[in-house]
């Protein structure tokens, strides 16, 4: 993902437009045994920008199975925006959805995503100090696939990284 956010940053630095294509099986039956490099055309200027990404996707359509997708909107579902002063990076569909999924939609904001003092322990610590009256966590599961969301979140939101990081500890 660090590879895509500099590409991302290199494209709004220098005013680029973002395309995609999807192209199928691209490279998953051949073994790859060299590097592959790629650069800009010789000769290349501004006002060619848009006959120069019409040349290369029809060279990749001659090459491959491919589907233009057009400009850049989302990408690995973060929503791409552009703007004169750069471009936004959101999971906002995403953070709703998981809002959604773990049933918090009626739930009230906070102003910080981990309580003041809290501090979360092990089932085994719990019995060693004597604390007894926390529910233990029945499907583990469950509270995995949540953390790995919520890591993924943290790409545009790292506000919560270190309430996930200290969740994660107890997987």
């Amino acid at each position: 993902m660090v590879t895509v956010i500099t590409i991302i940053s290199i494209a709004a630095a220098k005013e680029w437009n973002l395309h995609r294509m999807d192209i199928n099986n691209a490279f998953s039956q051949a073994d790859l045994y060299e590097e592959d490099y790629m650069a800009l055309p010789q000769g290349f200027r501004r006002h060619g920008e848009r006959k120069l990404v019409n040349d290369a996707k029809k060279t990749l359509q001659s090459q491959f199975k491919v589907k233009d997708l057009g400009e850049l909107i989302y990408f690995l579902g973060i929503e791409v925006l552009r703007s004169h002063k750069g471009i936004l990076l959101n999971q906002r569909k995403y953070a709703l959805d998981l809002i959604s999924e773990v049933g918090l939609s009626g739930s009230k904001p906070a102003l910080t995503p981990l309580e003041l003092n809290q501090k979360p322990t092990i089932v085994e610590y719990n019995a060693y100090v004597g604390r007894l009256g926390d529910p233990e966590l029945v499907d583990i599961t469950t509270y995995k696939k949540l953390n790995e969301k919520l890591l993924y979140l943290t790409i545009t939101q790292p506000d919560i990284s270190f309430a996930v990081q200290t969740l994660s500890q107890f997987m």
